[in-house]
């Protein structure tokens, strides 16, 4: 009976810890992404490393783990970027399903499919908000914003992926053999 107890214990500590990792490394997202990488422009584009993310650890963990993390992460940076509240988690989970196409790759080490998801999930993420500000009733110039925000996205997203990839594969591989908890 003690030792259903304490097993139970355990694996509520691990789900915890997993919980505070995840909420630790989303909230620092977040803040990375509304202060320090909106400083990095190219036109009239800042790098979406929440996006990078939620598509490399969809790869990494599985569709509903990026699913989850996209909703969290979309609605923290929705409060903190004044977005209308639901928008960039929308659009974020909306990518997800993307990780699919990389389920049994031929580069399963490189960073070959992890660039290639990125470079398929930011134009989705944009048009979803585009499409989200429209519903909305916001005027919405399709072709500036794909050309001039979407398309230097796009190129930042790119250079962020070989940084952000390595770093999330040695999280998972971590989370796999036990050694955090989750």
């Amino acid at each position: 009976m003690a030792n259903r107890t304490q097993r139970r214990f355990r694996l509520n500590r691990r789900d915890l810890t997993g919980v505070y990792l995840t909420a630790a490394v989303l909230t620092l997202a977040v803040l990375a992404q509304a202060t320090l990488l909106t400083r990095i422009r190219l036109g009239g584009a800042s790098p979406n490393l929440l996006l990078v993310i939620v598509v490399c650890w969809s790869l990494l963990r599985g569709q509903t783990n990026g699913v989850l993390w996209g909703f969290a992460g979309g609605l923290g940076l929705d409060l903190v970027a004044g977005l209308p509240l639901g928008t960039s988690a929308l659009a974020l989970m909306v990518t997800c399903p993307l990780t699919v196409l990389g389920k049994d790759s031929v580069f399963p080490g490189s960073l070959t499919l992890p660039a290639l998801l990125v470079a398929l999930a930011t134009p989705v993420f944009g048009w979803v908000v585009l499409l989200t500000k429209s519903v909305l009733g916001l005027p919405v110039d399709w072709l500036a914003s794909t050309l001039y925000i979407i398309g230097p996205e796009l190129a930042l997203n790119l250079a962020l992926t070989p940084v952000v990839y390595p770093v999330l594969r040695w999280l998972a591989l971590q989370a796999r053999a036990g050694h955090m908890g989750w």
